[in-house]
């Protein structure tokens, strides 16, 4: 009530929720009290990579965080040596910016419900938008097939930039991504959390959301 909400972690981290979902909490409160944030590995993967944007969109609208947790921010994700460094750097971010959120400075900064967020860059850089046409499946196999440089049947986040930037380059003109927007849309494709984007997540992505200029074909 009055701009406060209140969520348990398995609410925001555990469900099938997304950088949108998060978006509309941060627009919507000012204050989030989240509870019982427990210690991660990487055996929870997707619920490390849903706290990591949620993080970062509440950090992004100035939102006011009280959190009870089991470990300080550095101690909470625990990745182990055989983990690739793309989580383990993403979360190094999100424990400085917990940090950061705790300090007096932060909490004098004024609610900002109109902030743009990484989400919403994504939107822009990625041309992610309502669809002009419904993607046939011989248009999503020429999109794969273009940016599956390896013939994996799997794109990682280098070839997953290379798509973002030549979607920047077409609608923006320029080819700069943020490493941060390249991280965040990786999750938002990675459905299963594997570290991997695979044809059928990429086809569901297409069929969920759609992106109004697929046209790099």
């Amino acid at each position: 009530a009055g701009g406060v909400a209140s969520f348990d972690f398995e609410e925001v981290c555990s469900q099938p929720t997304g950088a949108s979902d998060f978006i509309a909490i941060a627009k919507a409160f000012h204050t989030v009290i989240l509870h019982n944030v427990p210690f991660l590995s990487m055996e929870r993967l997707p619920e490390v990579r849903r706290l990591i944007t949620f993080i970062d969109v509440l950090y992004d609208h100035h939102v006011k965080l009280l959190c009870s947790a089991a470990a300080e921010p550095l101690k909470l994700f625990q990745a182990d040596k055989s983990a690739a460094n793309d989580e383990a750097f993403a979360f190094d971010r999100t424990a400085s910016r917990l940090n950061d959120m705790m300090s007096e400075e932060y909490k004098l900064k004024q609610h900002n419900p109109t902030a743009a967020t990484m989400s919403e860059d994504i939107e822009e850089a990625a041309g992610v938008a309502e669809l002009h046409h419904e993607l046939c499946r011989e248009e999503v196999d020429a999109i794969w097939n273009s940016y599956d440089k390896d013939g994996t049947g799997k794109l990682d986040k280098g070839e997953l930039r290379q798509l973002m930037e030549d979607l920047s380059q077409l609608k923006k003109g320029h080819r700069n991504v943020r490493d941060a927007v390249v991280d965040e849309a990786f999750l938002t494709f990675d459905t299963d959390g594997d570290g991997t984007i695979d044809k059928d997540e990429f086809q569901s992505f297409a069929d969920r959301r759609g992106v109004s200029i697929w046209y790099v074909v």
